[in-house]
């Protein structure tokens, strides 16, 4: 194909290029080896900003030409690919995002490059995704859904394989969570290359996000962590995009090695989750699910600093808000919490 023999050559493709490209992936007939030629090709060369919005738009309109939109709804997620062993934080976020008010519409998958996927912590906690057709009705209710990945793109069953068989984090990392099938108002997005920050940033203004973050985490890893400066690129429809750093210590919160927040399997990171949301853990688990979910109430308007969303993150977990989201969703909280 021309777009192979283009990326061999790190000649970047235009927009018709990259409808090809998406067309070859995503149809299960094509040779599942020069799939892999393809991703691989792409990945070593680099994506532009440019390529990353034409890949994401092309990759939403192959099933959703016209997206649902809830107001005030926001993804919190990360790309994975960091190899960081960590528990699954955003998820945890995500219950206290929800019990500030926000629609939060977490888009997830199972595990790709982990060892325990959002998709895999919520079946440990017996949550069940929510089919793309029921999420409005959804989040309306209980101010949060969870969508499985596999569930709003069945078309990119065809691609699962191929990433599977790269060893190394791929352009499809990147572009997970700006795939999301709903129009958001707001996302945090976490990603494990921090040379990709400004051409990520980029591409969520140029499609139309409210507000947004985008983290490159200390340490390597896709999320906020405690161990240092956190890079941040802010990205705002009116104001236009800037970045900065931020540290957990400069907000009162307890510094800790990324292996501190190392989880392990379904049913382990399911005890980290609810330890945390019980308030049993006091511990650096929770101050990097408070960092983080303290950046998206900032980003969705809630507060009007991060340090006022720490604040509020905290008082959502002491006083019972954000496991009674969990509930509400039809999580299992264990019988004896002590």
């Amino acid at each position: 194909m021309n777009t192979l023999k283009q990326l061999i050559q790190y000649r970047d493709l235009n927009e018709n290029e990259m409808k090809e490209f998406v067309e070859f992936l995503t149809d299960e007939e094509k040779d599942f080896s020069l799939k892999v030629a393809h991703l691989v090709a792409l990945s070593m060369k680099g994506v532009s900003s440019q390529e990353i919005t034409n890949l994401a738009e092309n990759l939403i309109e192959t099933t959703y030409k016209e997206r649902p939109y809830v107001q005030d709804s926001i993804c919190v997620c990360g790309t994975g690919g960091d190899h960081s062993g960590s528990f699954n934080i955003s998820t945890t976020a995500s219950f206290i995002v929800a019990a500030a008010g926000l629609k939060v519409l977490k888009h997830g998958n199972k595990s790709i490059t982990s060892k325990t996927g959002s998709v895999d912590i919520l079946s440990a906690l017996n949550i069940h995704t929510t089919p793309i057709q029921e999420a409005t009705d959804v989040v309306e209710q209980s101010n949060l859904a969870f969508l499985s990945a596999t569930e709003t793109y069945p078309i990119m069953k065809a691609i699962q394989p191929v990433r599977k068989s790269i060893p190394t984090p791929t352009t499809f990392n990147l572009i997970g969570p700006m795939i999301h099938p709903y129009e958001l108002d707001y996302q945090v997005m976490g990603i494990y290359d921090e040379s990709k920050l400004e051409i990520i940033a980029n591409a969520l203004y140029k499609m139309g996000r409210k507000r947004a973050i985008v983290l490159h985490g200390a340490g390597g890893m896709d999320e906020a962590t405690l161990s240092g400066d956190n890079h941040i690129y802010e990205v705002s429809r009116e104001y236009g995009i800037k970045n900065y750093k931020v540290n957990a210590k400069d907000f009162g919160l307890q510094v800790a090695d990324n292996e501190a927040l190392k989880g392990g399997t379904p049913e382990e990171n399911k005890r980290i989750t609810l330890d945390i949301l019980t308030g049993v853990d006091q511990g650096p688990k929770r101050d990097v699910v408070v960092l983080n979910a303290a950046l998206a109430l900032y980003i969705g308007d809630k507060v009007e600093s991060i340090a006022n969303g720490i604040l509020m993150a905290k008082h959502l977990i002491d006083n019972g808000e954000a496991i009674n989201i969990l509930e509400k969703v039809g999580g299992e909280v264990y019988d004896n919490i002590g």
